[in-house]
């Protein structure tokens, strides 16, 4: 192949990267709030262990697959505790669903928790996963922005899955 036909296909390439990126969302910015809130009134099943397990998938789509058949309704959601006393590459997390109203009936697996809340500094995140930044860096955007304000958090995260291309972050305020 001559160099005119390689630079070509290089350039095409580039541009294809390029649109389907900002198809996907990658410069849209994160949008950084203060919100009063209710209770969380969470579904779902505690998990402690390590941070690349198969447990967390299967709980994840397990949640999601209760709120397409319609037996929950709610938002998907993964609350993620920062615990210091964990071992490295571990995590404590609590899978399932924001409920929207009440639900008598749970699925056998799952355990009900309440959060009290109020207040929370919120990240709004309009984008596909795979373009959006790291949840390390948004955490560390809240934290800025509640010092900013001077409102103390509590030490976890409330990430919401809306849709594919809708994340919602919240940090309590204590």
């Amino acid at each position: 192949m001559n160099k005119r036909i390689i630079t070509v296909i290089g350039f095409t390439i580039l541009a294809f990267i390029t649109a389907a990126y900002f198809y996907l969302g990658g410069l849209n910015s994160v949008e950084y709030t203060v919100e009063n809130v209710s209770d969380y009134n969470l579904v779902g099943v505690p998990y402690e262990g390590k941070a690349k397990s198969k447990v967390i998938e299967e709980a994840y789509f397990r949640a999601k697959d209760y709120l397409d058949e319609g037996t929950l309704s709610g938002a998907l959601i993964l609350v993620h505790y920062n615990d210091s006393t964990l071992a490295e590459g571990n995590e404590r997390l609590f899978i399932g669903i924001k409920l929207d109203g009440g639900v008598s009936n749970l699925p056998a697996d799952y355990q009900r928790i309440t959060i009290p809340a109020q207040r929370a500094v919120r990240a709004t995140i309009e984008a596909h996963n795979s373009v959006m930044p790291s949840p390390k860096k948004i955490e560390e955007n809240l934290k800025l922005k509640a010092e900013a304000l001077n409102i103390a958090l509590q030490d976890f995260t409330v990430e919401q899955y809306i849709s594919e291309n809708l994340l919602i972050i919240d940090m309590l305020a204590r």
